[in-house]
């Protein structure tokens, strides 16, 4: 989940900029170079974030409601604060099941 907690923060950051830096530049200032080199690097760090995403579900066998708040909190501005609470949350109840705190995590 390191790398999920990881790169959903990064593009959660690339996000907040897209919309706060460049798209003010966009259409108040007229750079369109700055949505495209801004959202460029936003677009690839959303598909290694699908990526890490679909990894992470297999490897822990996560539930599709996870998956799919994961998915609708990626497009929000500052949706990674809510995505870093469900890992953090999911990280909780994997140590109370490694340590034998919950019978049925």
């Amino acid at each position: 989940m390191d790398k999920l907690a990881k790169i959903s923060f990064i593009e959660g950051v690339s996000l907040i900029i897209l919309v706060f830096v460049g798209m003010p530049l966009k259409y108040l200032f007229g750079y369109e170079i700055a949505t495209k080199i801004l959202g460029s690097i936003h677009g690839v760090l959303w598909l290694i974030f699908l990526y890490v995403l679909y990894k992470t579900k297999r490897q822990f066998n996560l539930e599709n409601n996870f998956v799919l708040k994961m998915l609708v909190y990626s497009v929000i501005p500052f949706g990674l604060i809510p995505m870093e609470r469900l890992i953090s949350q999911f990280n909780d109840k994997i140590d109370k099941k490694e340590k034998g705190e919950l019978a049925n995590a």
